[in-house]
């Protein structure tokens, strides 16, 4: 049985006229009697009875009416489904990003994201650079939103700075330095630094520690965390201070100040995704994220 006969049988009994049914199908009616007498005979079932002067449908054949139906429109729907999926507006995308990114560019990317596509099963998940790497490498997300180490596009992935900012200071409301609009870092040299650990965010631990050492000094660090709004819950805490990118004026803790840095040292958010990846679910994003950064940028 092929797709054809379901189609052939349908319009027989939609019209009851083998004469109309055929001209529907835009074939001669002889052809069409007999494809729908081989249905009949493959399935063991009389569908029709035929008189001279009509034709009606059997109860078994209003049965095989329904399923043929179905057939057809799960195949149709398949057809569909398989057009949408060659041009990535359906499928499945996974989306890591540190803590940071959802202050700034990720929301609206995702929004617009989410307007054109809203039939892509989307997941976001909060990881740490180190952690989004591995998870990239192993297929557990397809694209993520970090601060690289240097030469990561040497481990077969791609990456695109797709956000620029400031760093600021974030101090204890009570600092004693808190006056300042702007700090040079020298004035930082034998201050309690709270930062995101080597191993969990290698490439911005290793710019901080560049840019501090630069002014002649090395942050002396007293604790350590892995996302950047646990640190300014610390340095809400008067446990130290901390260099985080400006976005994170938008987490709102109370207790905590923020100051911009003398000489505007800034911080670069990447896009990183596997070099192979053919998904095209996976360039829509890309593509998406492009837009939305030219836009506000």
């Amino acid at each position: 049985m092929e797709l054809r006969h379901l189609k052939y049988f349908i319009a027989v009994a939609e019209e009851l006229h083998f004469g109309r049914a055929a001209k529907r199908l835009n074939i001669s009616q002889p052809p069409l009697s007999q494809q729908i007498m081989q249905l009949e005979k493959e399935i063991g079932v009389r569908l029709f009875n035929r008189t001279k002067r009509r034709v009606e449908i059997t109860p078994a054949g209003l049965v095989f009416l329904a399923e043929a139906r179905r057939i057809m429109a799960m195949s149709e729907d398949a057809v569909r489904r398989t057009i949408r999926a060659d041009k990535g507006e359906i499928g499945r995308l996974a989306v890591g990003y540190i803590g940071s990114a959802n202050y700034s560019v990720l929301p609206q990317i995702v929004r617009e994201f989410r307007k054109r596509f809203q039939d892509v099963d989307l997941s976001l998940a909060e990881l740490n650079t180190s952690n989004q790497i591995e998870a990239l490498r192993d297929g557990r997300i397809h694209v993520g939103f970090l601060r690289p180490p240097q030469g990561i596009q040497n481990e077969g992935l791609s990456v695109e700075p797709v956000f620029r900012e400031p760093l600021m200071v974030a101090m204890p409301q009570n600092h004693h330095i808190k006056g300042e609009t702007s700090i040079p870092l020298r004035m930082l040299a034998k201050e309690s630094f709270i930062m995101i650990p080597r191993q969990r965010g290698p490439g911005f631990f290793d710019f901080i520690i560049a840019l501090c050492q630069k002014e002649g000094f090395s942050p002396h660090i007293v604790l350590e965390a892995s996302q950047f709004h646990t640190i300014i819950g610390l340095v809400a805490a008067e446990i130290g201070i901390a260099i985080v990118p400006a976005t994170m004026q938008r987490s709102r803790f109370k207790g905590v100040v923020f100051r911009t840095i003398e000489g505007g040292a800034e911080t670069i958010l990447n896009m990183a995704w596997t070099s192979d990846n053919p998904s095209l679910v996976l360039h829509n994003f890309i593509s998406v994220t492009r837009e939305v950064v030219r836009s506000i940028t």
